[in-house]
């Protein structure tokens, strides 16, 4: 198991969703804290709320990228990390959204967002560090 998706699972064990895990290990890893950063991306977990739309480690992944450098972002890395997002996960699942990632067995929040989670954030990584930025 990668160093990476044995955070996730500590944070996970802690209460975290996964735009709260996501936000939490790059405030980490700049040895930073926001607590009210984590809790308001709580809301962007489970597809907006628990609404089932846009997967949360997706915005999440999109928050940490806009607290490294919002204008960087917004111009390149936000495109181009969707575009990774989609081309990697909407053939594997059907789509991006929460509730197609899910299916209707709840097991697979436990099996598939873990590694989706950790595939993502080293794509945020490798992003970040191709501009200079590093989580």
């Amino acid at each position: 198991m990668s160093d990476t998706l044995k955070q996730i699972m500590r944070l996970s064990a802690q209460g975290l969703c996964c735009s709260q895990i996501l936000v939490t290990m790059a405030l980490d890893a700049n040895e930073d804290e926001n607590p009210q950063l984590v809790d308001a991306v709580r809301g962007l977990c489970k597809g907006l709320g628990g609404g089932g739309y846009t997967c949360g480690v997706l915005l999440g992944a999109v928050c940490v990228l806009s607290m490294m450098d919002p204008r960087i972002a917004e111009a390149e890395l936000i495109p181009r990390l969707t575009e990774w997002f989609e081309v990697t996960f909407n053939e594997q699942y059907g789509g991006t959204a929460c509730a197609q990632i899910l299916g209707d067995d709840p097991m697979n929040k436990c099996e598939r967002c873990p590694q989706i989670m950790a595939l993502t954030y080293e794509k945020c990584r490798a992003l970040l560090e191709e501009h200079g930025m590093r989580i």
